[in-house]
């Protein structure tokens, strides 16, 4: 389970002693003792002068914060040109080393990286309230406005490509580097150089920022002849559940005899979200295995007191964008056999990362377990497969009009089925305007969802 860690080191020093270090402090990170993880620390002066030791047991290598330390003096004494920025330095240094592990999932965050993980992990954000992705182009595109979002009012699209950013080329910029320069102060104004499928000039949007207040649950009864409700999930935040429960409330309340739920396109967020919605579908047992860096697994168990809506048939919609958190209540969902997996293999994420904060705004992520679904399957870089497998359309979906969206239709069939329905579905009526944002009020959080690439959320 995720924790927060807090430490008072001070100085640009203690961010590259917590950096060289973390090997030998994740297992105190992660098991939450605070008396050993002092201890640890207590400790470092010992660890790097072993670590400057040579095999024969002298001191002939230096330690490495010297040798770090006369890298950097000489750059700032010595370098021709501009003075170099310590601070910039001392954070490619970090990244650098990170990247020498191959694990995307363990980096650096700068203050305004782990800023606006804060921000959106609490529900809202500053920018425009669209979430992007990657073509097969590399084109950096809208892959979904956010309901009541400065984005959809203005009329952006599923699909839109990205072309220019206050006149600024995009191309072959990182989809981070593009969230960036979207994003900004609030009330400032930025301009989007759209290529609409279908359109043949370019479009221009200028779209004043706001603080994004969206609920990232929706719901209305898909199928009010069979009484087929269904619920759109975006991420699993600290408001995830509480919606969630909100939204299964009311579709009880309007007779609803089978459900489907929607974790297309949810690259995941907390894993105590993740818990709890599980605990919805699944009565009793474990919902995922986490498996600690020496080895040991341990199985979370749902929370009884969440199971409290009744059980009806249930079909889950998945894709290859539902990572960590969808995967995890997918995979519950599946080893319980609380219901049928629909859509296309999840992207594959199964490791567990704890967010350290760092004493001057920034924050390192360290991968410090894997999980596995109740069965014990593997997930990392495999994904959950579906029970029943069905294309989706090449981008977005259509899901107020049934007959564009297959995964959809095919949930509603599989259900009206179950329910002792024998004839196709039925076209199924426009989807009602969505809720006002939530006003839901922020509580301290400690891991990232943000609108960048699975791979990089969790």
């Amino acid at each position: 389970m995720l924790r927060r860690m807090s430490f008072g080191f001070l100085g640009i020093a203690a961010l590259l002693i917590l950096s060289f270090t973390a090997g030998f402090n994740v297992r105190e990170i992660s098991a939450g003792d605070l008396g050993q993880l002092w201890a640890s620390v207590q400790m470092m002066p010992q660890r790097l002068e072993m670590l400057s030791r040579s095999p024969d047991g002298g001191n002939a290598q230096p330690p490495i914060l010297e040798t770090y330390w006369g890298v950097l003096t000489k750059l700032t004494t010595q370098y021709y040109g501009a003075k170099p920025d310590e601070k910039k330095l001392t954070y490619s240094a970090i990244r650098g080393m990170l990247s020498g592990l191959n694990d995307p999932f363990t980096r650096f965050l700068d203050p305004d990286e782990y800023r606006r993980m804060r921000e959106e992990n609490e529900g809202n954000f500053i920018g425009i309230g669209a979430q992007l992705d990657v073509n097969k182009d590399k084109q950096v595109y809208i892959k979904e406005p956010l309901p009541e979002s400065p984005a959809i009012k203005k009329g952006l699209k599923s699909g839109d490509v990205i072309l220019r950013v206050d006149g600024r080329s995009i191309a072959g910029m990182l989809i981070e580097d593009v969230v960036k320069i979207i994003r900004g102060q609030e009330d400032t104004k930025v301009k989007l150089t759209i290529q609409r499928p279908g359109v043949k000039k370019p479009l221009e949007f200028t779209i004043v920022r706001q603080e994004v207040q969206y609920r990232i649950v929706q719901s209305r009864m898909q199928d009010k002849d069979a009484k087929i409700g269904y619920i759109r999930l975006w991420q699993f935040n600290e408001h995830s559940d509480q919606q969630f429960d909100e939204a299964l409330t009311q579709l009880g309340k309007e007779g609803m005899r089978a459900l489907i739920l929607d974790l297309r396109g949810n690259p995941g967020g907390l894993l105590p979200a993740a818990i709890d919605i599980s605990s919805r579908f699944v009565k009793s047992g474990p919902v995922v295995i986490i498996q600690e860096r020496g080895g040991q697994r341990n199985p979370i168990g749902t929370d009884d007191s969440r199971h409290n809506h009744g059980t009806v048939p249930l079909v889950v919609l998945i894709d290859n964008h539902s990572a960590s958190a969808s995967e995890i209540v997918a995979g519950a969902i599946r080893d319980n056999r609380a219901g049928t997996l629909v859509g296309k293999t999840t992207f594959g994420k199964g490791v567990v990362q704890t967010i350290v904060p760092l004493h001057d705004g920034s924050a390192v992520s360290v991968t410090n377990a894997k999980w596995f679904t109740p069965s014990g399957s593997e997930i990392n870089k495999v994904g959950v497969k579906p029970d029943v497998e069905v294309a989706a359309p090449e981008v977005g979906f259509e899901p107020a009009n049934i007959e564009k969206d297959p995964q959809l239709k095919t949930g509603v069939d599989i259900l009206r089925g179950k329910l002792g329905f024998k004839e196709n579905v039925a076209k199924t009526p426009p989807a009602a305007a969505p809720p006002p944002p939530a006003k839901a009020k922020p509580r301290n959080s400690v891991h990232p969802a943000e609108p960048l690439p699975p791979k990089l959320r969790r």
